[in-house]
């Protein structure tokens, strides 16, 4: 059972949800749908950046998404998408990583 909750919040489900719900967020408008990707996040950001020992500023990357829906609560839809963009660049960075450690 733990192995599947770690599964789910920690690897791929929970990255395409929070991708999913970030964009929902700023194609709607809606502030809240940006805080709950950030929050879901949370877990896998700081797993990928090697918690308890910070190797790498991944585990920032919940910021972005939180100051996106920040940005979207205060009217500022432009600030949003600037701050988002980079995040989607992050999930990218690791999508490629994932298909070039296959072919070896």
């Amino acid at each position: 059972m733990l192995n599947i909750l770690s599964a789910i919040f920690l690897g791929w489900p929970a990255i395409i949800v929070t991708v999913i719900l970030t964009l929902i967020g700023l194609f709607k408008r809606d502030y809240r749908f940006l805080v709950v990707a950030a929050i879901l996040a949370v877990p896998f950001s700081w797993v990928l950046s090697g918690f308890p020992i910070v190797r790498s500023p991944i585990f920032l990357a919940p910021v972005l998404v939180f100051g996106a829906g920040w940005a979207m609560n205060r009217g500022r839809e432009m600030l949003a998408w600037i701050l988002a963009i980079p995040y989607f660049l992050t999930i990218l960075l690791l999508l490629f990583a994932l298909f070039s450690g296959g072919s070896q």
